[in-house]
């Protein structure tokens, strides 16, 4: 079996264990998000000469604790770099390869405050990652799982642009990758603003 298919079964295992410490939209991010990070990180991965593994277990694992918590529990982060470094470690990666998934990927994947990726890898699953947010029904499922929760409509709109603008400028690495996505970006902004 390849790495990346132990690492699949792995995070499959850890997201049907239906942990009832898991926020709602646990079983969208396990079914309609994750692995479609995974891909989109591959395909990247092809196109800018990146090591393919690596950066697609990054995606497979980058918030891989909100299986088991919320993601505004303060250990979220801590929890995801823990069990990934398990299931990486269980499905022989090196610890330098590791360190490239967890310590590099993995905790820069959000590029907040500047902080990106240093590895190629890790840029190309950042990237992976931005670009699903932009693709997919992600903005409008958080939109929607934040007003079953009562959260405040407008609040909740301003985090949704904000996070968008993140994604599109922030953690998408690769210029030609950005142009590719203008169209996208710029009708994902009005449906957020109406």
């Amino acid at each position: 079996m390849s790495r990346i298919k132990e690492v699949s079964k792995r995070v499959i295992e850890v997201y049907e264990s239906k942990n009832p410490n898991r926020d709602d939209w646990a079983d969208w991010l396990y079914k309609k998000h994750v692995f479609i990070v995974a891909e989109e990180a591959k395909q990247l991965s092809d196109r800018l000469d990146a090591k393919e593994d690596l950066a697609a277990v990054a995606g497979l694992l980058h918030d891989i604790a909100d299986a088991l918590m919320s993601r505004f529990n303060s250990k979220h982060e801590e929890e995801s770099f823990v069990i990934a470094r398990n299931i990486l470690q269980d499905s022989g990666f090196s610890k330098e390869e590791i360190k490239i998934v967890v310590d590099d990927a993995m905790k820069f994947h959000s590029c907040r405050d500047g902080q990106i990726p240093a590895s190629l890898e890790g840029k190309v699953m950042a990237t992976a990652d931005a670009i699903i947010h932009i693709k997919t029904d992600f903005y409008k499922i958080a939109l929607d799982l934040m007003r079953k929760e009562g959260r405040n409509p407008e609040k909740s709109k301003e985090w949704a642009l904000e996070k968008l603008e993140r994604d599109f400028h922030d953690k998408i690495l690769f210029d030609d990758v950005r142009k590719e996505l203008v169209s996208e970006y710029k009708k994902l902004k009005i449906f957020l603003k109406d």
